[in-house]
């Protein structure tokens, strides 16, 4: 019984979050590598070498899908408008920029 119990709890811990769980990986994967697409070379622009701007990119990005992740299903992003998406990025990018961060 106990062996059972155990099985099930990281499936009811899952079951609590089904927003962030709506995402599949190669989604997620895309969308990670287009946003790195586009920010290290603003990052190689400001004197970043670039491995190092691809990485803070990445990290950067991350963060703000994360964001992107908690607040909206999949369902409801996909549908978002450019200007709406623009201005929740924006948003969560300056709150990533506070800290969020790491390295």
């Amino acid at each position: 019984m106990k062996t059972l119990l155990a099985l099930l709890l990281p499936a009811t811990v899952y079951a609590a979050e089904p927003a962030e769980l709506d995402y599949k990986t190669s989604f997620i994967w895309q969308w990670v590598t287009g946003c790195a697409q586009i920010m290290s070379p603003q990052f190689e622009a400001q004197g970043m070498p670039p491995n190092f701007a691809v990485n803070w990119a990445v990290q950067g990005c991350s963060c703000v899908i994360d964001h992107f992740r908690r607040d909206y299903p999949f369902d409801a992003v996909i549908q978002l408008t450019s200007e709406e998406r623009k201005r929740a990025g924006e948003i969560y990018a300056n709150q990533c920029g506070k800290g969020e961060i790491t390295l």
